[in-house]
C-alpha cells in the first residue's frame, strides 16, 4: 500500500522556502507577458528541434563514389545530399522510384 502524502511534512529548498514565505505578494502577470513567454518557450523548442548533431558512418568505396557523383549532378554538396535523403527517409517523404513507376505504370 502507498504511503500517503504529507504536505506538512515535505523538505523545502532555500527557493522554494522564499516562493512559500512571499506567497501573499504574487502578482500575476499580464496577457501581454503570459503571451511573450509563451512565445520564448516555443522558440526554445524550435532551436532544439533544429539544432544539428554530428554523424560517422562507414560506407563503402562504390557507395561513396556513387554518392558523390549524385550530389555533383543535383549541384550539392555531397554531405547535404546525403542530410537530405536521410531526412527524406526519417519524415516517410522519401520514394522508392521503381515501385512509384509500377504504381503510375511507367
Amino acid at each position: 500500500m502507498k504511503k500517503k502524502y504529507d504536505p506538512d511534512s515535505a523538505v523545502l529548498d532555500d527557493e522554494e522556502q522564499l516562493y512559500e514565505k512571499h506567497f501573499d505578494e504574487y502578482i500575476p502577470g499580464t496577457a501581454k507577458e503570459r503571451n511573450t513567454l509563451i512565445q520564448a518557450a516555443r522558440n526554445t523548442i524550435n532551436e532544439i528541434e533544429n539544432k544539428t548533431e554530428r554523424m560517422n558512418i562507414r560506407v563503402t568505396k562504390r557507395d561513396m563514389e556513387a554518392i558523390r557523383a549524385a550530389a555533383s549532378r543535383e549541384g550539392l554538396p555531397y554531405q547535404s545530399m546525403v542530410t537530405s535523403i536521410l531526412h527524406k527517409y526519417t519524415t516517410g517523404k522519401l520514394i522508392d522510384i521503381d515501385e512509384a513507376r509500377k504504381i503510375l505504370h511507367v
